[in-house]
């Protein structure tokens, strides 16, 4: 099972200093799987823009240059358009991670020139379905969570109703969970998790179908989970990643975030976990080769 290299070249990723911002317990939604869920629980439903403010300036001051705000649904926060307001004018670059399920309810000017990733399960099948979502035309990225039950002809379908339905240049492959052992250490949830040789298994023939598919032309990122080699992200020993949750609680690593493992603080550029090669939440991007 080799890499289909023949069919794309690598892009070059930048690592940015990026803080993740559970910014609130709202969700319309409750999905098998989620990571944040533990950790969500509390009183404070959202978090507020006094205790954002100092967040964003404190994340600046140790040289951040990324946030993605998370939840929850990030956007239920009835005050989403201030903290996107605030990034701006802080220079923060934005991505929001959403269900997807309220786009329609903004216009783009409302995001700020923040990216918006709308993340799914599948195209045809209950409540995280790509045909459930609105449709809009102002430009989204689309990111597809895969889990056990996913096949490839579900990947190369959501891509050609994206394709026809969306502005959208980026397909990102990621999963419902990153990582799968059978005591379940990481995890008390991972039944729909997909092992992973299968995940490797499932990108590889979705790359050799999508190299057919002549009329999409998008960039393709693929979660790495330590299956995928890559010519552009050398191994580094730097963590350029934090999470924050509402009230003060830090969790550097997300793989820590299952264990709720909270810190006092956080730090950019040190390695704390014992890895020795490249971060597993890393990701490759790939394109299509030109004729």
């Amino acid at each position: 099972m080799k890499f289909p290299w023949n069919k794309y070249e690598e892009l070059e990723t930048k690592k940015r200093n990026t803080l993740q911002v559970f910014i609130t317990n709202r969700c319309n939604l409750k999905c098998d799987g989620c990571f944040a869920r533990n950790a969500m629980n509390g009183d404070n439903k959202d978090i507020s823009i006094e205790e954002y403010h100092k967040v964003i300036s404190d994340f600046i001051d140790k040289g951040g240059e990324k946030i993605n705000l998370l939840g929850g649904e990030p956007l239920l926060h009835p005050k989403i358009k201030k903290i996107l307001s605030l990034n701006k004018l802080r220079k923060l670059k934005t991505t929001i991670y959403t269900n997807g399920l309220f786009i329609d309810k903004y216009r783009e000017e409302d995001f700020c020139g923040a990216k918006i990733r709308l993340s799914v399960y599948n195209v045809g099948k209950g409540y995280k379905s790509i045909l459930n979502l609105p449709i809009v035309d102002y430009p989204v990225d689309f990111c597809y969570m895969v889990s056990k039950e996913t096949e490839v002809l579900e990947l190369s379908l959501s891509i050609q109703y994206i394709n026809e339905h969306y502005n959208c240049d980026t397909f990102f492959i990621s999963s419902i969970r990153e990582l799968d052992n059978d005591r379940k250490e990481f995890f008390d949830d991972t039944d729909m998790t997909m092992p992973l040789i299968e995940y490797k298994e499932l990108v590889h023939d979705f790359l050799e179908k999508y190299s057919w598919q002549e009329d999409i032309d998008m960039n393709i990122h693929i979660s790495k989970r330590g299956m995928f080699e890559s010519t552009k992200d050398l191994a580094v020993r730097k963590c350029k990643f934090s999470n924050y949750f509402i009230g003060g609680k830090i969790i550097q690593c997300p793989y820590d975030i299952v264990n709720l493992k909270y810190q006092e603080d956080y730090e950019f550029d040190k390695r704390n976990c014992q890895h020795n090669s490249t971060c597993l939440m890393s990701k490759i991007i790939v394109k299509k080769k030109r004729e």
